[in-house]
């Protein structure tokens, strides 16, 4: 059996840490090496740990968010496949064999994602996540240029192929997974195994708290891709900045900035003018902006 790491980074949420660990250690493939780094916690999570030291690889590191904590993880990685996993996610027990044999059985691919559950705070099942337009296999780099719909915690991914990145950006924090699995797809094929092996866990707070940050995160990310690609087809750039203004419309008029909200989407129409969803959201915005707002909250409350 080929051997596995698994990177989980870990900051200050010492009891969760500890059933991620717990869920690892529970799958039904056992060539594994999982790989904590401790990313300068201030709670208990290093006393959590000291009981598996003999069964996990614990490195603790000053503070320097989640990416470097990958990066230090992927440093010290010896398997053939590395999996990245968030402290406060879980693997399903089958989640590295059926990756790892998706892996064996397609040596053209160079990483596999799948679908996952979204896990509430006390981790209840809340949704299944397998996005319609995200099912793909192949060269799956357009796609994903035009929205992220790779779940994170659900990729394993070749050494091989990611010892030719240059790791995780360190200068961003919410898109980090998207830049990486961008550039993974701009160099290898993509695989896709259509069944829940993670529960991840849907936590909102930052993006809410920080959403002109996480919106100029992201649409650095994509600019960077834009710069890489210069083959990339207009069209392709043109859907990717509508989508991407039309979520801050959503996002912002749900939060109540109307001034940012009303920025983007006129920015969603100078994108792509004739994008029918755009223009619906752009009408209402002008003419039904309450409704709009009740329909949106009360969809982010269903999704809950």
């Amino acid at each position: 059996m080929k051997k596995v790491s698994v990177v989980i980074p870990a900051y200050n949420k010492a009891e969760l840490t500890v059933q991620t660990v717990e869920s690892v250690l529970s799958q039904t493939y056992k060539n594994i090496e999982i790989i904590v780094v401790d990313d300068g916690s201030t709670d208990s999570t290093r006393d959590r740990l000291f009981g598996y030291t003999e069964r996990i690889r614990y490195i603790y590191k000053k503070n320097g968010g989640a990416c470097s904590a990958r990066n230090v993880g992927i440093s010290f990685a010896t398997g053939e496949y590395v999996g990245f996993l968030d402290c406060d996610d879980l693997y399903l027990p089958e989640k590295i064999e059926l990756s790892i044999r998706y892996l064996e059985q397609n040596p053209d691919v160079g990483f596999v994602y799948s679908a996952a559950y979204f896990i509430d705070a006390q981790g209840t099942i809340v949704s299944t996540y397998s996005h319609p337009g995200g099912r793909k296999n192949g060269w799956i780099y357009n796609d994903l240029v035009v929205q992220n719909f790779i779940c994170n915690s659900t990729v394993m991914v070749r050494k091989i192929c990611l010892d030719t990145m240059r790791g995780f950006d360190e200068s961003v924090f919410s898109p980090a997974d998207w830049d990486m699995w961008l550039r993974l797809s701009e160099q290898y094929t993509a695989g896709y195994i259509d069944v829940p092996l993670t529960k991840y866990r849907v936590d909102g707070s930052y993006i809410v708290r920080n959403l002109q940050k996480v919106e100029s995160e992201e649409m650095q990310i994509l600019q960077q891709a834009f710069r890489r690609s210069t083959a990339l087809p207009l069209k392709v750039k043109q859907e990717a900045l509508a989508k991407l203004y039309l979520r801050f419309a959503l996002n912002y008029l749900f939060t109540g900035d109307v001034n940012n909200a009303r920025r983007v989407i006129w920015a969603a129409v100078y994108s792509k003018p004739l994008d029918l969803k755009v223009l619906v959201v752009f009408i209402l915005f002008y003419c039904a902006r309450s409704p709009l707002r009740s329909l949106i909250k009360r969809r982010v409350y269903l999704r809950a």
